[in-house]
């Protein structure tokens, strides 16, 4: 038995020894490190002087701002942006009737949008800033109310959603 374990114990040492062989074998001067990470495409928006009371529903449907939309994207390229009415594209009155008026908007040079046919996507045109510090470029927001002048009383609203994307 003296003799199985002795063999063992010489086995156990040749092999231990053939490991710390190879794992002081080093056969470089140096050690490489490769790694990698992603920032995915972003682009982030606000909005600025973007609660209008005051809007002008006579007969004159004249062009009037809503608000400034800023946009800052990390890709170099212009947003696109996705415009909804909650009211389909049309001023509703708080009155019994839930009157309506009809208006278009303008999304900086882009005029006469109509929102009653469902969302409008302004595709890679909104222009957005691309600098690491965040700034934001500005695009102006106006609505043309079709009114005429003798809609029925009431204050007239809608809400305006704007989803902003990369390209």
């Amino acid at each position: 038995m003296n003799r199985v374990l002795s063999l063992l114990l010489v086995a156990v040492a040749i092999t231990s020894m053939g490991s710390a062989a190879l794992v002081l074998d080093a056969s470089g001067t140096e050690a490489k490190f490769i790694f990698e990470g992603t920032i995915e495409p972003l682009c982030k928006t606000s909005s600025a002087n973007n609660s209008v009371t005051s809007l002008k529903l006579d007969a004159s449907q004249q062009t009037q701002e809503i608000g400034t939309l800023n946009v800052w994207c990390n890709t170099g390229e212009n947003a696109t942006t996705e415009y909804t009415s909650a009211n389909g594209g049309f001023l509703v009155a708080s009155n019994t009737q839930n009157s309506k008026i009809a208006y278009t908007l303008n999304i900086g040079d882009t005029a006469d949008i109509d929102l009653e046919s469902g969302a409008y996507q302004h595709i890679n045109a909104t222009a957005a800033s691309t600098g690491s510090t965040g700034e934001t470029k500005a695009t102006s927001l106006k609505i043309t109310p079709h009114s005429n002048g003798l809609n029925d009383a009431g204050t007239y609203s809608d809400t305006i959603t704007v989803t902003v994307s990369p390209n």
